[in-house]
């Protein structure tokens, strides 16, 4: 607008919540929903939207607005004159809050029926594509996600927060499952040319082209509860369990967007003191948690943020073993993690201890030691577990790795002294009689020679490569390397003497 505003002509900001709820001058918006603000000392006045409600530009900007995308990075617009742009910065948020406007009130009522009705419509879809989903999904009711192909993020984006690609080895498998970058990054982004360096975690959007783009998520020195969170201000009972657990403890209702109301779970991110929420409708819980069962009042109790007392779970290193280690804990759900945190305050956690005590002394009467399901890269099944069970040995077939890093075959062994399991070339249950010949499997004997042994007959003494399962002469390539060594001889260094 070219027009000079009048002091107290009143003009839009919003809390960018990108940049720490700071308060920012609103310049208008692009069709694709993204607001363009700028910050209030370096606005000029063509830079303002002017409040009114007949003036076309507020018209279209809020139209614009209710149709722009979930999650936008707002929390809040207000109107604000234009004198009192030099004092809004200093305003704590309860005088703030004098000044918030609501949108719809800047469109009429057809528009915002049509508004409505758009949102019905699309409430209506969502709810039927959550049903058919449901119909579809598994018990532990997860919504299938396609891993992102880390190889898909431009160089740009490391450009644009000053990322080098192996500064991020650490973190991108965890980014590449949705999840946000399990450490604090170092980034150093340029806004309006001017360099912000900071620590944030990182995850991963995908783009309408396929790329994917960087969302940071910057580190705060601490935790502010007296800010906006989302359209609303935090209840103090809320703030008191954000404080003591780092969750809500109960559903909050958000107001992400002006009417809109999301029920939805908070928690404190540890690594960066920032709130995360977590809408219900997007939660899930497992009827399962660690090998317990949990009954469907417990399962309700989670979704509502609740802590509650889960009893016999197993660790996760003992599950599938002979000897699993159970245990008790409080369980809630952490928002910010998208998981559960265990806590164990008040609880004898040497319940299952003696159990677990007898259950090794009977393992170790009965010279037993743990039996895995899965051996090096290999499925056992029922019939070679329970014979190494009762001290016999199984042949095992490509296992990981010999010392080549090539597939090898072995007879297992459980070691009762040592209590482990030992692998043999040869089968030890046929060479327990003394003078009995030990030899190694037969399909293996060269592999485990070359491989292994570092031996090597006339087709082999030439060739540098390990060999394959099986395999007992060399490829034609392997082969074409020995005949060029061969044709390549040494010359015969003369000796000179001694010099005196």
């Amino acid at each position: 607008m070219d027009e000079k505003l009048n002091p107290k002509d009143k003009v839009l900001l919003m809390r960018d919540e990108g940049e720490g709820n700071k308060l920012k001058v609103v310049k208008g918006i692009d069709k694709k929903g993204k607001i363009d603000a700028i910050d209030p000392l370096k606005a000029k006045q063509t830079d303002f939207i002017k409040i009114d409600k007949h003036a076309d530009p507020l018209e279209n900007f809020f139209k614009n607005f209710f149709n722009q995308a979930k999650n936008p990075s707002h929390t809040g617009f207000y109107a604000v004159t234009v004198d009192m742009l030099d004092k809004v910065l200093s305003l704590s948020d309860k005088e703030l809050e004098k000044f918030r406007v609501d949108p719809r009130e800047y469109l009429n009522k057809e528009q915002e029926q049509s508004t409505m009705e758009t949102k019905q419509e699309s409430a209506k879809e969502v709810v039927t594509e959550k049903k058919d989903e449901k119909m579809e999904t598994t018990s532990e009711q997860k919504t299938e996600f396609k891993q992102f192909d880390t190889n898909r993020i431009p160089e740009s984006e490391y450009q644009k927060y000053g990322i080098k690609p192996e500064n991020l080895e650490g973190e991108l498998k965890a980014m590449s499952y949705g999840y946000k970058s399990p450490h604090l990054v170092d980034i150093n982004p340029k806004i309006e040319g001017v360099d912000y360096p900071m620590k944030a975690r990182l995850s991963l959007e995908e783009q309408p082209d396929g790329s994917l783009k960087f969302t940071p998520h910057p580190y705060q020195n601490q935790v502010d509860l007296e800010k906006p969170f989302q359209g609303i201000m935090l209840p103090n009972d809320v703030k008191e369990n954000l404080l003591a657990t780092g969750n809500s403890g109960r559903v909050v209702e958000l107001e992400p967007r002006p009417g809109e109301k999301v029920p939805s779970l908070i928690s404190i991110d540890k690594l960066t003191n920032r709130l995360e929420a977590v809408p219900l409708d997007k939660l899930t819980v497992s009827q399962n948690l660690k090998g317990a069962e949990l009954s469907p009042e417990q399962q309700q109790a989670l979704k509502e943020g609740k802590k509650i007392l889960v009893e016999g779970m197993t660790s996760k290193k003992t599950i599938g073993t002979d000897n699993p280690r159970k245990f008790d804990a409080y369980v809630q759900f952490n928002a910010a993690k998208g998981g559960c945190d265990f806590s164990y305050d008040g609880l004898d956690r040497n319940k299952y201890q003696q159990n677990n005590k007898q259950e090794q002394s009977q393992n170790q009467e009965q010279n037993q030691v743990r039996i895995p399901k899965k051996l090096l890269g290999v499925d056992l099944n029922e019939k070679q577990q329970n014979s190494l069970r009762e001290g016999k040995s199984v042949y095992v077939q490509g296992m990981l790795k010999d010392a080549k890093g090539e597939p090898f075959n072995a007879y297992v062994k459980v070691n009762n002294e040592k209590g482990k399991l030992d692998f043999f070339k040869w089968n030890p249950d046929r060479a327990k009689k003394q003078g009995a010949d030990v030899k190694v499997a037969e399909g293996n004997k060269t592999q485990v020679a070359v491989n292994s042994q570092g031996k090597t007959n006339e087709a082999t003494k030439y060739s540098k490569e390990p060999l394959k399962k099986g395999q007992q002469n060399p490829t034609e390539n392997q082969a074409k390397g020995q005949r060029q060594q061969q044709g390549v001889k040494k010359p015969v260094k003369k000796s000179t003497g001694h010099k005196m």
